[in-house]
């Protein structure tokens, strides 16, 4: 037994013998339901609620049900759901049910954008108002680790006054940290603060358990240990699975008082001092199963989704205000809809759950089709081109709030027979462009293309030579392969697995990026079956060019690990320093990857896990020359500075936050160069001592439940480095991932004179990010984002609208903007925005 464990004992005891005056103090509990018809939720529920709340005077719910489950209900239990409805306008919402969590899905929220998680709330809220039309969504709670950094301005921006953050008896997926006493200012990255009960810094983690914390029930030890350590209020939470049948949750102590979050947070408002707590994303800390397969093709199935949609309602919104084509409404929602089911919870935590064919994992292969099927319809509709109608041009689309230069592939159209072909833009000018060849046989042209803010250019095709280049790879004498670029000079050893062994940037002082003696870009993994550790280099490797023209040249890495074939695709582009990866492993059978074998030992409660442990799962490693300074990764709406010394742990007591969403980026001693890595899907990063980054690949063995999680084919990721001068702000990183993630968009057309090019706005500012733009009606949404620490801006628009507004989440008007007129004639708003804060501007009656 720990010394903090002991002393609890003897505050227990302490507490116990002076048992009249403890007991004579009131706590409070604050049960309820968690679920819903995709995870659990039985047609009795309903009934059940409104039969215990009538049988149970003092008991209180708080529900956290996902909203879609209503239509369900309202159907095949129409009787009893009506009676619910009534119970619920008539006494429940008077303090006896409150609504905590309305987000469409339940989603843990760190691991997706800050978008979907707006959409969550926005689409969550309005479908519970349709069957609860007196609904109030004051204070967020939730069973799971539903958390993330930047919760407060999204929470304010509905309308909420407080939140929870802990969710006591459901940390199988992990846990916040413990901070404060009665209440906290719980402080977003952005500066927003909200009235939060914490986790409380007593309450510890409970005994034999690997799910629980200690508030999971008023135990008298528990609240006990409350009073010592000077919480005026305590309060324990569980939020019942919809289907257990027993009613109020019990507990030990008594007086306990069942609350609603929302009573119980006004009652000791003004009453207890709340601690600030500038809650980092590192105070969320998630368990799963990082480096399995199944969820890292999930992971990749949401990203691209996301990705898709934006960049579609963004073009639908350009798209009304040029032609006036209907922004697809009823679309975008179904496509929201079946996107944010993927994003559930328990899509994450138990993707195996469910019968085959319809697990949670294929049901996410289900939706995201759903998803990208609306928004490639969306899209294609850009295309002003008709059936037997001769294609003569490209349009370009650009979903970023800042112009770019970039590359655009589009598929050459089938009656386009010329061999020789070239791309010219608006002004005549022939662009770098190249013709790729894929495995379906069909070509593909390449070109570089460069696009303003938030809409199109134009671009010809014509029958005429590319332009020459030089050759960028040299075979050295000793079989390494050098590629020299604007950028870098690479080399890749096949003796060494074909690594990366040199990496110089020629555009800072011929730096190194590869510390000596090194390789960059290998792979290592402990394989617990044969119990030892195998890497890239133990091979030795074939690589050959698969591309080497104008935009990019591509080397192709062949090599084994484990016996496994594996293949690994680097583009080095020509006009961008991005370097791109892309990763192709075969598996053989069933291997066991991972710190060691759990298949026979495999015991819930036990602490060690070996799913925990990243340093034994097959991980890509970049071993960067002077990278030992800061660590930075972004999350939702925000970006955090890293305060781990390493992300290794192995058991459920010491979770620490090594999740990567988008991207992470290590900084050199002196903080003025860095390196970041760009992820295709949300998985977990390595550092350590030894190692300044790596990159989770696979899994294989006992984790969750017991559950064994396997590969089925092969496995498949794409990243990308990113090397820079400076910090990551002054070098956009934030930007450059947003650019990788929204690439530009290339569609044939029959127009070549007719408004050739067009913007919509541009942001003026390179951490100034357009995040979502749609349609409400005739009037237009903009949401900005501000990852600098200049808060001053402007945004200019080739757009008008009878009014600019600033209006919160729900659309409501917080103030107007002034707008002035440029010598260029756009329109010119000035924006406030702290970093990490976001805005939504609306044009009201939108046009050109």
């Amino acid at each position: 037994m720990n010394s903090t464990k002991t002393y609890r004992y003897f505050l227990f005891a302490v507490f116990s013998a002076l048992a009249v005056f403890s007991q004579a103090q009131t706590a409070w509990f604050a049960d309820g339901y968690h679920g819903g018809v995709y995870g659990h939720y039985p047609m009795w529920q309903a009934k059940f609620m409104v039969e215990k709340l009538t049988e149970n005077p003092g008991w209180k719910i708080n529900l956290e049900i996902e909203p879609e489950t209503w239509d369900t209900v309202s159907i095949k239990d129409a009787e009893n759901f009506k009676a619910f409805q009534k119970y619920y306008s008539e006494t429940g919402r008077f303090g006896r049910i409150e609504f905590v969590n309305p987000a469409y899905a339940q989603p843990y929220s760190y691991n997706i954008s800050g978008e979907s998680i707006i959409r969550h709330f926005s689409y969550g809220i309005a479908k519970t108002r349709e069957y609860f039309p007196e609904a109030t969504f004051l204070t967020y709670s939730c069973e799971e680790p539903c958390f993330t950094s930047s919760l407060p301005q999204i929470l304010k921006g509905f309308g909420y006054k407080y939140a929870v953050i802990r969710n006591p008896n459901t940390c199988w997926g992990g846990y916040t940290s413990a901070f404060g006493k009665d209440l906290v200012n719980w402080i977003g990255p952005d500066g927003t603060t909200i009235p939060a009960v914490p986790r409380y810094e007593c309450e510890e983690l409970a005994d034999n358990s690997t799910w629980q914390t200690d508030s999971w029930t008023n135990s008298n030890e528990f609240i006990a240990n409350c009073f010592a350590y000077g919480i005026q209020y305590p309060v324990g939470m569980t939020f019942q699975d919809a289907g257990w049948d027993g009613g109020p949750w019990g507990n030990e102590y008594d007086p306990t008082e069942y609350t609603c979050w929302t009573p119980y947070i006004d009652m000791i408002s003004g009453k207890v001092k709340p601690n600030d707590w500038k809650f980092s994303i590192e105070d969320v800390k998630p368990g799963l199963v990082w480096g399995a397969q199944v969820l890292q093709k999930l992971a990749q199935e949401i990203r691209v989704s996301e990705n898709r949609l934006i960049m579609a309602e963004k073009l639908a919104s350009l798209d009304y205000i040029l032609s006036g084509e209907a922004y697809p409404v009823s679309d975008f929602a179904e496509g929201w809809r079946t996107l944010m089911l993927a994003q559930h919870h328990d899509c994450w935590i138990v993707p195996y759950n469910g019968r085959p064919g319809y697990t949670w994992a294929d049901n996410v292969t289900r939706w995201t089709n759903t998803s990208n099927r609306i928004a490639e319809e969306t899209i294609s509709k850009l295309s002003d081109t008709k059936e037997g109608e001769q294609t003569c041009a490209i349009r370009v689309f650009n979903t970023l709030g800042q112009a770019r230069t970039d590359v655009v592939k589009i598929d050459l159209p089938k009656d386009f027979n010329e061999k020789e072909i070239a791309v010219f833009n608006i002004n005549d000018k022939q662009v770098p462009s190249q013709i790729l060849e894929v495995n379906s046989g069909k070509n593909v042209l390449a070109f570089e293309a460069e696009v303003p803010a938030m809409g199109y250019s134009t671009f010809d095709i014509r029958s005429a030579k590319q332009q020459a280049t030089e050759p960028s790879v040299k075979q050295l004498p000793d079989g390494r392969t050098r590629i020299e670029t604007s950028f870098y000079i690479a080399e890749f050893d096949p003796a060494k697995g074909g690594e990366i062994t040199s990496l110089i940037d020629k555009k800072s002082s011929n730096r190194q990026l590869v510390e000596k003696g090194e390789g960059l870009n290998g792979v290592r993994g402990y394989f617990y079956k044969e119990e030892k550790f195998h890497q890239s280099s133990d091979n030795k490797a074939t690589i050959s060019v698969v591309e080497d023209g104008a935009l990019f040249t591509q080397i192709k890495v062949e090599n084994q690990i484990a016996g496994n074939n594996y293949t690994q695709l680097i583009s080095f582009a020509k006009t961008n320093p991005l370097i791109n990866f892309e990763l192709k492993i075969d598996w053989t059978g069933q291997l066991g990857i991972g710190a060691y074998d759990q298949s026979n030992n495999y015991d819930a409660t036990d602490l060690k896990k070996a799913f925990y442990n990243d340093a034994f799962k097959l991980h890509l490693q970049f071993p960067l020359a002077d990278a030992k300074g800061k660590l930075y990764k972004n999350a939702p709406f925000d970006v955090c500075e890293s305060q781990l010394e390493n992300t290794i742990y192995n058991s459920w007591d010491s979770i620490k936050h090594n999740v990567v969403l988008n991207w992470v980026d290590v900084e050199n001693t002196s903080g003025d160069y860095g390196v970041a890595l760009f992820s295709d899907h949300t998985t977990s990063y390595v550092q350590t001592r030894e190692l300044p980054l790596g990159l989770t690949v696979q899994y294989t063995g006992k984790a969750l439940w017991g559950r064994d999680y396997w590969v089925d084919g092969p496995t498949e990721i794409q990243y990308a480095l990113l090397p820079h001068s400076k910090n990551w702000v002054d070098a956009s990183v934030e930007l450059a991932s947003q650019s990788w993630n929204e690439p530009l968009i290339g569609q044939l057309s029959s127009v070549k004179n007719e408004m050739p090019e067009f913007s919509l706005l541009e942001t003026c500012d390179n951490n100034l990010h357009v995040t979502s733009a749609t349609l409400d009606g005739k009037d237009l949404l903009v949401r900005i984002y501000n990852t600098s620490e200049k808060q001053s801006h402007e945004v200019h628009w080739n757009c008008n609208g009878a009014d600019f507004e600033l209006v919160d989440l729900s659309n409501n008007t917080i103030s107007p903007i002034k707008k002035n007129k440029n010598k260029n004639g756009q329109w010119v708003t000035k924006l406030k925005l702290p970093q990490f804060g976001f805005q939504t501007v609306k044009l009201t009656q939108v046009k050109l």
